[in-house]
């Protein structure tokens, strides 16, 4: 048996503390891998940790309220340390499988090794080396090896992006991978990925007691105490801080067009089933962009990256600040169903229950204000995503039409760029199918033309 710390997880790209909610174990209560065991609440949302592996919950090491860094012990499990090997290496090797010994030709050693193998033949150390066994590997044991240990979140941003986990370094214990790894392997920083083998024998280390840090806990003692939802709500403000932080250093701007919305308002609420404002505009976008790929891009420290999906993160005014989850290609599903995505991520934001997959995966923003009156604003890039599209109130206006005084329904709109990403006239090109797409209603209703 052995303890093994469960840590404060990495719930999104951006988070780095969370705060404790509630424990949904008790001390000495078993827990099996996968089962929620403990509720925690991030700068966005309430979230199920769960157990990485079978056990009994040994500690538990922070309590409600208190606020954890991100890696930091938050309770300790006591485990089998075979069964965490999953059983790969449980089966007797079948001789058929067993492979020739064959001489090695050459090889790339670490000095430790070369060390070990400079040791004169006549040594003892020398004759054991001699005398040890060729690995053996399995077919069974190289397929189930393929299988990784990581988790949830961290699969579901390397499926996003292309990621195969077994190319990736993890960091997690007993080898798990944790969202922080696929990041890393994402933006070229730790965790980067790497060539892996196949060990033919895994050992587990001995259950000798490591230390293990202690929970930080804030506010301290001789503080003033603050409610949960005053500590979420400060925890947003920083992350909006840090956000706006990188946002400065991009260098953008943005290009402004009063959209007539006139022909659609006529057909909104028939052909167009009473969509709102929100969902139309956010289709129109969506449209927009697969026309011109190239603003259908995120920046990366090797220069602009195309996406084939688009990912319009729909920014929300919630409770505790700002939120932006991602609504996926919302131009390829029907119209309908958008409409009720979008009013279920409205209402999972305004309940502190979004879904952490839906943080993720970003091209562009969407940011509408005119439902508290604004006519008109920039809407700053969230990086690494490189538009952002802002809608003001939709409202009559006096407009000139065939040179004449007319009220037309109309909505200014924004779009914010990445000038290293994309130039002016990419803008105008934007803006200009836009104003096209909201004057062709049927093309909003049929979405994607295969």
């Amino acid at each position: 048996m052995v303890d093994l710390p469960l840590t404060m997880p990495k719930m999104s790209m951006t988070m780095e503390e969370g705060t404790m909610v509630a424990w949904l174990k008790n001390e000495g209560d078993f827990v099996k891998a996968g089962e929620a065991i403990c509720e925690v609440a991030t700068d966005k949302v309430d979230m199920e940790v769960e157990s990485p592996f079978d056990g009994t919950l040994a500690r538990i090491m922070a309590f409600e309220n208190d606020v954890i860094k991100v890696g930091v012990a938050i309770g300790m499990i006591t485990t089998d340390a075979d069964d965490l090997l999953g059983g790969v290496f449980d089966e007797p090797v079948p001789e058929a499988y067993v492979e020739p010994v064959r001489p090695i030709k050459s090889a790339i050693v670490a000095p430790e090794a070369a060390a070990i193998l400079a040791v004169p033949a006549s040594t003892p150390v020398a004759a054991t080396l001699a005398a040890t066994p060729a690995p053996v590997v399995t077919a069974a044991s190289a397929a189930t090896a393929e299988w990784m240990p990581a988790v949830p979140l961290a699969r579901v941003i390397a499926r996003e992006h292309g990621l195969e986990l077994r190319t990736i370094m993890p960091t997690g214990p007993w080898g798990t991978i944790r969202v922080a790894d696929v990041e890393g392997a994402i933006f070229g920083t730790t965790g980067a990925p790497i060539a892996r083998a196949v060990p033919a024998h895994i050992v587990a280390p001995a259950p000798a007691p490591a230390p293990v840090p202690e929970a930080v806990v804030a506010p301290a003692a001789d503080a003033p105490s603050i409610d949960a939802a005053a500590g979420r709500r400060r925890r947003t403000r920083l992350q909006v801080a840090r956000v706006m932080t990188a946002s400065a250093l991009v260098p953008q701007f943005t290009a402004f067009l009063e959209l007539d919305l006139s022909k659609l308002a006529r057909v909104r609420k028939t052909e167009l089933g009473g969509a709102s404002w929100t969902a139309l505009l956010v289709r129109a976008q969506a449209l927009a962009l697969r026309g011109l790929p190239q603003l259908n891009a995120t920046w990366t420290t090797d220069g602009a990256v195309p996406k084939d999906d688009i990912g319009i993160a729909l920014a929300i005014d919630a409770p505790n600040g700002l939120l932006a989850p991602v609504l996926r290609n919302p131009d390829a599903v029907p119209l309908a169903e958008l409409v009720r995505e979008i009013n279920e991520v409205i209402v999972a934001a305004r309940d502190g229950k979004t879904d952490p997959s839906r943080l993720t995966g970003g091209t562009s923003v969407f940011s509408n204000l005119g439902g508290l009156g604004v006519d008109s604003f920039n809407a700053l890039l969230t990086p690494p995503q490189a538009t952002a599209l802002s809608a003001g109130a939709v409202k009559d206006r006096i407009v000139i039409t065939d040179g004449a005084f007319g009220a037309r329904l109309t909505c200014i709109v924004g779009i914010t760029v990445d000038h290293r990403v994309a130039d002016g006239g990419d803008a105008a090109r934007f803006l200009a199918s836009l104003k096209e797409i909201v004057s062709t209603p049927q093309r909003l209703l049929d979405g994607i033309v295969s």
